[in-house]
């Protein structure tokens, strides 16, 4: 009987946080990405050596602070803002979407400023260029 409890309120809770759970994986899989490359700098410009334990507890917080910011920005949306937003945009799930947005924005700019303190280049920057010179062969073409 508990065991049938147990799992009937797992399968609830998780029911109730399904359209929120891909932002917040995200979110763990950009902080997992960021602590790679914070891992890469180290021992290129530091070594082995430098990798401290303590440093890799500072993971579980930014996962812990990220996860809460978009759970409760989803509880605040999805029970208290929800109709007033729906009133000027038809996005679903819109602050949900931007702080996650937010939070991914962060570890990409964390995980360029990572690489370029290693390759002395920005790989933001270099996207930002093959997109400038694709849109412009697009326009050439089209014209």
């Amino acid at each position: 009987m508990k065991t049938i409890t147990f799992t009937a309120i797992i399968a609830s809770i998780l029911t109730i946080l399904s359209p929120v759970l891909p932002m917040i994986i995200l979110a763990i899989l950009m902080v997992i990405i960021d602590t790679g490359f914070g891992m890469w700098r180290t021992v290129k410009l530091k070594g082995w050596d430098n990798l401290l334990s303590k440093k890799f507890s500072d993971i579980f917080g930014k996962i812990i602070i990220y996860s809460l910011a978009i759970l409760v920005t989803y509880f605040i949306e999805m029970y208290i803002a929800k109709d007033i937003i729906a009133e000027f945009i038809s996005v679903e799930l819109f602050m949900t979407k931007v702080v996650a947005g937010a939070v991914v924005y962060t570890e990409i700019k964390s995980i360029d400023e990572k690489y370029e303190q290693v390759k002395k280049k920005s790989f933001l920057r270099g996207l930002r260029k093959i997109v400038t010179r694709a849109k412009e062969e697009k326009d050439n073409l089209i014209n």
